[in-house]
Order: C-alpha cells, then sequence, then structure tokens
C-alpha cells in the first residue's frame, strides 16, 4: 500500500470525526499530523511496518499504529468503517479537491452531488448554486477542479531519491554488476518524477538482470530481457534497469541521464569533431565517406565521454540546454554549491508552546534541533516558529509571547554553546500585505521570515503588492516559499519576479530556497533568473520534526540546478560574513 493512499486513508478518518462531531480536537489533529508525516516520509510506511519498524514514523501515535496494525495484516480497520459509516463515498472523493474541507464536502455530498464528475456538471450549469451554495465558492472548487485534471501522477523527489538509494545499494551488492546509477529526471534532481530508471555496469548483463528481478520488494515483472527488465514494486513503483558492458557505459549513463534537449544539443559539438552518438556509445565519422565506423570508442565514464568532445563534464542537475554546453565548451561552468558547503539552517520549527498557533507548530524541542544539528557539522541553527493567529491574539498578548520566547532561546546559550541558536519567527504576510506580528515584537528577533501562507490565488498584482509590502518591511529578512507552490497540488502564484527580484538584490533581502518535500520553492528556473539580478538565497528545510532536517540535499538539488554558487548561498557564508549582514 503506497503512502499517498494510506495518507488518504487516515485523512478520512479526521474528516469524518469533524462531519460528524465525534471526537475531540487532539484526535482530529493527531490523524491529520499522521497524515502528513506519512505523506512526507521518504520510506514506505508498510516497508517500515514489515520490519517492525513503525515507531520510527514522526508523530505517530500508539493508537494510530495499531490501527496500522491492523490495516496492513487484515487490509481494513473495523475501527475506521464505524467512524465512517453513513457518510457518502463521494464526500471523501470531494476533499482531495484544493479548497474543499469537510464541512463543505458534506454540504455538497447533502445537495445530491455523486461524483466528482457530477460537481463539474453542477457548477458549469450552474445547479450547484441554483440549490443554495455559494458562488464565490463554486468558482473557487472549479479553480481546484482544473489544478486536479493539470496533476501528474509523479513522485516528488525526496521519496524517489531515498527508493532509488536502496535499489541501487541492492546492485551495487551482487558480484556482476561494477557500478549502477539513477537516471534521468532523477539523476538531473529535477522537482517531480516518473518511472525509476536505473543503468548498471557489468561484464555479465543477463546476470545482473536477473538479480534485479529477484528484489524481495517486486510484484510484478512487465519485462525481463538480457540486458534490460522492467519490474513494479508492492508500492505500485515501476523500476525500469538497462544493463551496458564496461567500455561504453559512460556513453550510456551520459544518454540516459538526459535531458533530450542536452543530447540533441551535443550533437553539434559531436559531428564537428567527427563523432556520431547514440545510446550505445560513440563511433568515428569517417571524413571522406562520412560512414559511421561499427567500432565504439572507449567512454567507461562520463568524464571520458565529454573530454572526447573537448568539454568539462556538466553536473547533471544542469543538463537542460540552457547553456551548460557552451560553458563546458569554454570550460567555464559554474562551481556549484554543495550541501557539505552549508553552515546552518534557519528555518526550523520547534515545540516551544502556542496558544492558538497560526500554523503547525513543530514536533521537537530545540535541545533536540541542536543535537541534530550537531550531526551535520551545522555552526548555527534559526528557531523560526510560527506565532499565536492574529485574529485571536491582541497586540501586547503577541509582543509578550515574543518576549517570552526570547528569553527562552536566550536562557539555552549555555547548553547549546558549540551551534548558535538563532531566534527568528516565520510570520504571515496577510491579504492586505500587512505582518500578523507587530514591528515591536519583530525588532528583538535576531531575523525574521515573512511568508504567504493563504489567498495564494490571488492575482500577479495583487501578489506582488504582498510580497514587495513584506520585502519593504525593514524586519524581514526572508521570503519563505516565495511562489507558494504545492508540488502535485497547487501551482505556483503568479507575480512581478523582475520587480521582485530586483527589490531583494538592491535592499540585502534573502528569498528561500524551502527544501521541504512538496515545495521545493524558489523554483530552479526562477533561481537562475533571480542570480542574474544579484539576489542572494538561503537554503533552508521548513522542518517541522528532527527527520525533516535530513531533506536539505534537496533545497541544494533546486539550487544547483538554478546555478548557486556559495557566493549566492547565504547559509553556506562563513560566520563572520553571515552575521554581518543579519547584524547579529
Amino acid at each position: 500500500m503506497s503512502n499517498a493512499k494510506l495518507a488518504k486513508i487516515l485523512r478520512n478518518v479526521a474528516a469524518a470525526y469533524t462531519i460528524k462531531g465525534a471526537g475531540n480536537i487532539f484526535q482530529i489533529r493527531a490523524y491529520e499530523n499522521a497524515a502528513d508525516s506519512i505523506e512526507h516520509s521518504t520510506s514506505e510506511i508498510q516497508d517500515l511496518w514489515e520490519e517492525e519498524r513503525l515507531d520510527e514514523v514522526p508523530v505517530l501515535g500508539k493508537g494510530i499504529q495499531g490501527y496500522l496494525d491492523e490495516l496492513f495484516a487484515k487490509g481494513e480497520v473495523k475501527h475506521f468503517q464505524e467512524v465512517e459509516k453513513g457518510i457518502p463515498e463521494v464526500v471523501f472523493d470531494l476533499l482531495d479537491i484544493s479548497g474543499i474541507g469537510p464541512k463543505t464536502a458534506s454540504e455538497i455530498g447533502n445537495l445530491g452531488v455523486d461524483s466528482i464528475a457530477d460537481l463539474k456538471k453542477q457548477i458549469k450549469n450552474g445547479q450547484l448554486v441554483e440549490k443554495g451554495f455559494s458562488s464565490k465558492i463554486a468558482q473557487k472548487i472549479m479553480d481546484g477542479l482544473r489544478e486536479i485534471e493539470n496533476r501528474g501522477s509523479r513522485n516528488l523527489l525526496p521519496y524517489a531519491f531515498v527508493q532509488a538509494a536502496k535499489i541501487v545499494e541492492y546492485l551495487k551488492k551482487n558480484k556482476d554488476v561494477i557500478n549502477a546509477h539513477p537516471l534521468g529526471s532523477l539523476r538531473r534532481m529535477v522537482a517531480t518524477v516518473g518511472d525509476l530508471d536505473f543503468s548498471a555496469c557489468s561484464n555479465h548483463p543477463s546476470k545482473a538482470v536477473e538479480y534485479f528481478c529477484k528484489m524481495p520488494q517486486v510484484a510484478r515483472i512487465v519485462d525481463q530481457g538480457e540486458n534490460k527488465a522492467t519490474v513494479v514494486l508492492k508500492s505500485g513503483l515501476q523500476l525500469d534497469l538497462l544493463v551496458g558492458e564496461p567500455d561504453s557505459y559512460g556513453a550510456l549513463l551520459q544518454h540516459f541521464t538526459g535531458s533530450k534537449s542536452h543530447n540533441i544539443k551535443l550533437r553539434t559539438p559531436a559531428n564537428e569533431k567527427g563523432f556520431s552518438l547514440s545510446e550505445y556509445g560513440v563511433r568515428k565519422i569517417s571524413d571522406k565517406e562520412k560512414v559511421i565506423s561499427d567500432k565504439l570508442i572507449r567512454t567507461e565514464t562520463e568524464e571520458e565521454f565529454y573530454k572526447l568532445l573537448g568539454m568539462q563534464t556538466p553536473p547533471p542537475e544542469i543538463r537542460e540546454d540552457t547553456g551548460e554546453i557552451e560553458a563546458a565548451l569554454e570550460h567555464k561552468l559554474p562551481d556549484l554549491v554543495n550541501l557539505s558547503d552549508l553552515k546552518g539552517d534557519l528555518h526550523l520549527h520547534s515545540n516551544y508552546p502556542i496558544k492558538s498557533p497560526s500554523h503547525g507548530p513543530g514536533a521537537d524541542s530545540i535541545e533536540d534541533i541542536v543535537k541534530k544539528a550537531r550531526k551535520f557539522g551545522y555552526q548555527f541553527v534559526g528557531i523560526s516558529d510560527h506565532p499565536p493567529g492574529f485574529t485571536t491574539t491582541s497586540k501586547e498578548e503577541m509582543i509578550d509571547w515574543v518576549q517570552k520566547r526570547t528569553k527562552f532561546i536566550q536562557s539555552l546559550k549555555k547548553s547549546t554553546k558549540s551551534i548558535r541558536v538563532l531566534n527568528g519567527l516565520e510570520i504571515d504576510i496577510l491579504g492586505d500585505g500587512n505582518l500578523s506580528v507587530p514591528d515591536e515584537a519583530l525588532a528583538t528577533l535576531n531575523y525574521c521570515i515573512a511568508g504567504i501562507h493563504s489567498g495564494h490565488r490571488g492575482s500577479k498584482e495583487v501578489i506582488t503588492k504582498r510580497l514587495m509590502s513584506a520585502l519593504e518591511n525593514p524586519h524581514v529578512d526572508i521570503i519563505s516559499h516565495p511562489t507558494n507552490r504545492l508540488l502535485n497540488e497547487r501551482e505556483s502564484s503568479e507575480a512581478d519576479w523582475e520587480q521582485i527580484f530586483k527589490y531583494a538584490a538592491k535592499n540585502n533581502k534573502l528569498l528561500e530556497i524551502n527544501a521541504f518535500p512538496n515545495r521545493l520553492d524558489l523554483r530552479d528556473d526562477l533561481v537562475r533568473q533571480a542570480i542574474k539580478f544579484g539576489v542572494k538565497f538561503i537554503i533552508n528545510t521548513d522542518a517541522h520534526e528532527v527527520s525533516q532536517m535530513d531533506n536539505m540535499r534537496f533545497g541544494v538539488a533546486v539550487a544547483r540546478r538554478g546555478w548557486a554558487e556559495v557566493k549566492d548561498v547565504a547559509n553556506s557564508w562563513d560566520w563572520t560574513e553571515f552575521s554581518k549582514w543579519f547584524n547579529i
């Protein structure tokens, strides 16, 4: 059973509690938090269950663990069936539409809508509004339906990356496999990935293929040949393997890493040097007859392949035909930022007490965060909790809460002296561009992150105005997840990025590259564009539990795909330069 299906099951239970008015807010949140944790997990939850490791899943309480035991063992959970009894199936289907919560879904179900297709029909012909449903909400639902239609079935990069690492590790254990790699969009670290493709280097291709097909996780063999195979795992993932011989493995790896546009562009310098390129390898073209030789030129590695063409080897992340071939021919490729360059993370959520939080709090203590940071060799961490909800908290209460939290963080200095703990907040940019926390409170922080957390479908002009208003506030240092996208869920907001980039560069404002699995935002194409304006970035994990701090590598991947170097990324600078930027 896939993680996505598991998360959906738990969200349905939470929705059923809400619709029936059963349970309490803590029970409902427990199911919602468990669903979020499972959905963003980079491990297959069923695999963890089979290995008796369910307790490793963050925020998964004993009660829900017990229900998952029952689900995996029997295929159903009696308690879930009882909770959902009497609620039409269509209500749970409606919850997949952005903008529809449990109460709205139940209302629509009670109005006689029996399917998603029927809902779309009733909105288009006006039936739903005629029945007394809000026309404004109906339009928002229509927007959500369009988003569903545009969604693909692609895997989020962090999930695909971790699953692929296990496959590569498995392949490399076999004595007949010399080397193995992921291919395609995964190797190029694209934000979403389709089926997982792999290559293996072997002198005995058929043996490597046979070993691949015998993986314990394989549910079905779709195709098995002498040097390739396709299998489907128990989780539903489809894997493709192609095995090449050592003498031409570099050419095979290069070709199937792509991108297609990169490979097409490579033909020009290859032909100029008298070479023909294909997935089988590199061949010499006769000068006179223009006949392609049958003999493959030795290319054991990608470095040998690109050297034949007189080029540097472009990192896989930038092989998109966006100037990397020209730069490689001139030996002027950028020195891209690496994970090892990062010295800290400024977007971490703790479990510091918050009455009526504006958004979900963190699961772990600041001490736990520091302990995890030490493992990474970080020099600093920034605690950026969400503040209390501005609609339920007075200005005086907000200032008092921030001051108490500041004192608490300062009190930890002695116990965390090996790592600097910085005091920040992630606050809301409201619909009118104002901030959810008063300036008097922001002035006491080391830094402030501001982001849009509602009204994502605003017009280009409105989103631009909101972002610019936040940037113009002297207390705001960083804009979090700037485009507001949620991969496979919500498209990026439109904004006048040129205006934003120019202002950010001129006024020393950082744009975040958010490494959370379903964000990876700022997008790589906008990172590339922003660099041309002189914008600086900060790569953060937005971790709400310490295990999510491991996602930093995916933010680095976005930065690399955007051609970012150390000089472009603030948390890769030494402390002197970093602290000077923030006036710490």
